[in-house]
């Protein structure tokens, strides 16, 4: 497994051999975007190519990228849709047979009201 470096964002610098491709990709094709290495594993046993994005917030996607057994995590900074970022991996005549999934979490950790009139809900 060949490991380039990018020193972009963070203290991490390492990136897998297979997401050398994705980076260049997103830095072509989304504007002002930019990229933080994560943790690498190895031999997990994957069989199909995948990306997977979780956006957080506006500005922050995290991005998982799974290919041959080996396994990489991103912090992708940007203010690009998901479907500006789909578009640009499914464009890529390397990446069409890729798996891209996505979860929206930018509406789990807003704070409401749920528990304030609580025993005013629910009676005991």
């Amino acid at each position: 497994m060949e490991r380039q470096h990018i020193n972009e964002r963070g203290s991490h610098t390492t990136t897998i051999e297979q997401a050398v491709h994705l980076l260049s990709i997103l830095k072509k094709t989304i504007e002002g975007v930019q990229i933080s290495p994560g943790k690498i594993e190895a031999n997990i046993g994957a069989k199909s190519s995948s990306v997977k994005l979780k956006h957080i917030n506006n500005e922050l996607y995290e991005m998982v990228v799974v290919h041959n057994g080996a396994r990489q995590e991103f912090k992708i900074f940007t203010r690009a849709s998901y479907d500006d970022i789909k578009k640009a991996f499914k464009n890529d005549k390397k990446l069409r047979e890729w798996n891209c999934n996505y979860t929206d979490m930018r509406g789990v950790h807003r704070s409401d009201d749920t528990f304030k009139n609580f025993d005013g809900k629910y009676k005991v």
